[in-house]
């Protein structure tokens, strides 16, 4: 083998080293798709479906007429001081047929209107009302809630509050029977409260996901 030839070789082993892995690297950069970050309007629809399987999960289960869930959120401020107004609306509703919808109407709602239902979920979680048209026989609290009974025709109502993973209180859950009366079974509130753990979750990671 000659000097050159030798040389030659020696010089394709070293440009082959060097720039080899470099041209791999190019290659891999240039034709890997990258993947592309998700938009806020896709991050939103992907939990709105989940928020929305779970609910119709529960639905099914619970043989319920209408359920949804409500979020507080920021309604403007309070003159003159700039104090958040807190307000809730109802940002999911599922409902059975031949059952009207009423998440149109709870919109922006201040949580001033409701303090008694509030208060006691705030404090309990949660509350039942297995009938309204014998509560007062039964000795059953309907604490603010009969707009539900006398401009629905609602017969039961069970709501649930709904806590992030800090326990911070986001939102409720609503359950109503409208065309009978339901008490719920003790596997029922087993099954309800760990949907509502679930929900929770996923209303906490979208809450939290950074823009």
């Amino acid at each position: 083998m000659t000097v050159l030839t030798m040389l030659t070789t020696i010089l394709v082993a070293l440009i082959t080293a060097v720039f080899g892995p470099i041209a791999v690297e190019w290659a891999k950069n240039k034709f890997t798709p990258k993947p592309q970050p998700k938009s806020l309007v896709g991050e939103a629809i992907e939990m709105n479906k989940l928020v929305d399987d779970q609910l119709e999960v529960i639905m099914d289960e619970l043989k319920c007429d209408r359920i949804w869930i409500a979020q507080f959120h920021n309604g403007g401020h309070f003159y003159p001081t700039g104090k958040s107004i807190q307000k809730f609306s109802f940002f999911y509703e599922k409902i059975s047929p031949n059952t009207h919808s009423i998440q149109h109407t709870f919109q922006n709602i201040p949580v001033s209107l409701f303090p008694k239902s509030l208060a006691k979920l705030y404090k309990d979680g949660e509350l039942a009302i297995p009938s309204y048209s014998n509560a007062d026989k039964d000795n059953v609290n309907i604490y603010d809630l009969e707009v539900f009974h006398n401009e629905y025709n609602t017969k039961s109502f069970y709501a649930i509050a709904i806590s992030d993973l800090n326990d911070h209180f986001i939102g409720v859950m609503g359950i109503a029977y409208v065309n009978k009366e339901h008490k719920l079974t003790k596997d029922e509130w087993i099954f309800t409260r760990q949907k509502i753990g679930v929900v929770g979750t996923l209303l906490t990671e979208y809450l939290n996901i950074k823009k």
